[in-house]
């Protein structure tokens, strides 16, 4: 029962977008694959990288915060404090998110050394149209 007390205060701090658009992504994990590598993002969790032939899960960092610009907060996730890098910082990842009709990892890059960059597309990330205030004639 405490666990799941635990759960549910834990789940209700996040923060899931102005109307909770982004809520249906908690406890959902989405998998990119490539040549090399099967790249995992459990948002507002995890993010990690396993080699596809052999050797182990690496962690690109936990959930840390919301890291869009003033007017689009809600555009790009940041994972911070993964497995460290041999003589260098430990692991991150910038998740850009975008509109689309269902929700994938699309590319998964390494920008800098250690620095991960992935992009998102989801539903929740679609906004109403803005009304420009014309009137129907």
């Amino acid at each position: 029962m405490e666990e799941s007390i635990r759960s549910l205060e834990k789940e209700i701090s996040f923060d899931f977008g102005l109307n909770g658009e982004f809520s249906y992504l908690y406890g959902q994990c989405y998998e990119l694959n490539t040549n090399e590598y099967i790249y995992r993002l459990c948002p507002f969790n995890r993010v990690s990288q396993k080699p596809k032939h052999g050797s182990s899960e690496t962690s690109l960092g936990t959930w840390g915060s919301w890291a869009g610009s003033d007017d689009n907060k809600f555009s790009i996730m940041k994972y911070e404090h993964g497995t460290g890098c041999w003589q260098g910082p430990n692991r991150s990842t910038t998740v850009k998110l975008s509109c689309g009709k269902e929700t994938i990892i699309t590319s998964t890059t390494e920008p800098s050394r250690c620095e991960y960059s992935m992009e998102f597309v989801t539903p929740a990330a679609c906004h109403e149209p803005k009304d420009l205030g014309h009137d129907e004639l």
